[in-house]
C-alpha cells in the first residue's frame, strides 16, 4: 500500500523517500540589486537610470514574490545512492575533557577588551565640538567669516548651496545653520561610534612609533575619510567641491580624529568573557 501511494506522489510531481527540498534557484536577488544601484547612481547621473532602476527593482520584486507563492519556490532533488551516503556519527559523550578558564589552549575572543558604547559617543561628540575650530580660523583667516565653513557644511544635503554666490555663503543664515549643526551632530556621533568599535580590533602600526590610537583615529582614518569625501563630492556637487579648502579640511579632520581617538581610548574598557563555559 505504501509503495504505490509513493508512486502515486511521484507520479503527480509530488516529493518521493528519495528527494531532499531545496529552494529554487531564482535571479531575483541580483536583479533586485541591480535596480538598487542604478536607483543610487540616479542621484549624479540622471533621470534615466531612474527609470532603469526603478523598472528592474518592479520586475526583480515580482519574479521574488511569485517565487514565495505556495509550490513555486522550492524544487526536489534525488538524493544520492544509499552506498554513497555517510555514515551517521555516533556520540561518544562525556570522553573528551573540556578546557577550563586559566589553562593553556581555553579560547579566547578577540578583542579580550571592548569600549562601551557611551564612550564612543562621548568620544564623538568632544571631538565634534573640538573640529569646528580649524574651520572658524580658516573663515577668519580668509576673510570669508565664520558663517562660510558652516553654510558649505549645509550643502551636504542641500542641493542649491552650490547656486549660492561667495557673498552669500557669508552670511549667517538661520536654516542654514540649524542644519549645518544637525548634520555636524550626526557625522561626529557616528564616527565616535565607529572608533569606539574599531580602535581596539585594530593592529598596532609599529613603523609609526605611536600609539595605536592616535596612528589610526589621528591620521589614517581621518585620511581616508578625506579621500572619500573628496571623491564623493566631486560626483555628487562638484561646485561645492571646489569651494571647500581641502588642507584646512583636513586639519578639522585630524582635530576630531585625535580628540575622538583620545577619549575613547582613555575610556573605560569591559572584558569580553572566553569562549565556552569550561567545566564547572
Amino acid at each position: 500500500m505504501e509503495k504505490q501511494h509513493d508512486e502515486l506522489l511521484e507520479a503527480d510531481g509530488l516529493p518521493g523517500e528519495e528527494t531532499l527540498e531545496m529552494p529554487r534557484p531564482t535571479v531575483a536577488p541580483m536583479m533586485l540589486a541591480l535596480g538598487l544601484i542604478l536607483l543610487a547612481a540616479a542621484a549624479p547621473f540622471g533621470l534615466a537610470f531612474v527609470l532603469a532602476g526603478a523598472g528592474i527593482l518592479i520586475v526583480a520584486l515580482a519574479v521574488w514574490v511569485g517565487e514565495l507563492l505556495p509550490g513555486r519556490g522550492h524544487c526536489h532533488e534525488p538524493l544520492v545512492e544509499a552506498a554513497l551516503r555517510p555514515s551517521p556519527v555516533t556520540a561518544e559523550p562525556e570522553t573528551v575533557e573540556q578546557m577550563r578558564p586559566g589553562l593553556p589552549g581555553y579560547r579566547a575572543r578577540l578583542p579580550e577588551t571592548v569600549h562601551p558604547l557611551s564612550a564612543g559617543i562621548k568620544g564623538g561628540l568632544i571631538g565634534g565640538l573640538a573640529m569646528p575650530l580649524p574651520a572658524f580660523l580658516y573663515g577668519i583667516l580668509s576673510g570669508h567669516g565664520i558663517w562660510y565653513p558652516v553654510n558649505l557644511l549645509a550643502g551636504l544635503v542641500l542641493p542649491n548651496i552650490g547656486a549660492m554666490t561667495i557673498a552669500q555663503l557669508e552670511q549667517r543664515s538661520l536654516p542654514l545653520l540649524l542644519t549645518g549643526i544637525v548634520i555636524h551632530a550626526t557625522i561626529a556621533v557616528v564616527f565616535g561610534l565607529l572608533y569606539g568599535v574599531l580602535l581596539p580590533m585594530l593592529p598596532e602600526i609599529r613603523k609609526l612609533r605611536i600609539p595605536k590610537s592616535l596612528a589610526w583615529g589621528g591620521i589614517l582614518l581621518p585620511l581616508l575619510w578625506t579621500a572619500i569625501s573628496y571623491g564623493l563630492m566631486g560626483v555628487a556637487n562638484p561646485v561645492l567641491q571646489a569651494r571647500v579648502d581641502w588642507p584646512w579640511f583636513i586639519v578639522s579632520q585630524f582635530v576630531f580624529g585625535c580628540v575622538a581617538a583620545f577619549v575613547v581610548d582613555r575610556s573605560e574598557k569591559i572584558p569580553v568573557p572566553p569562549a565556552g563555559r569550561g567545566t564547572d
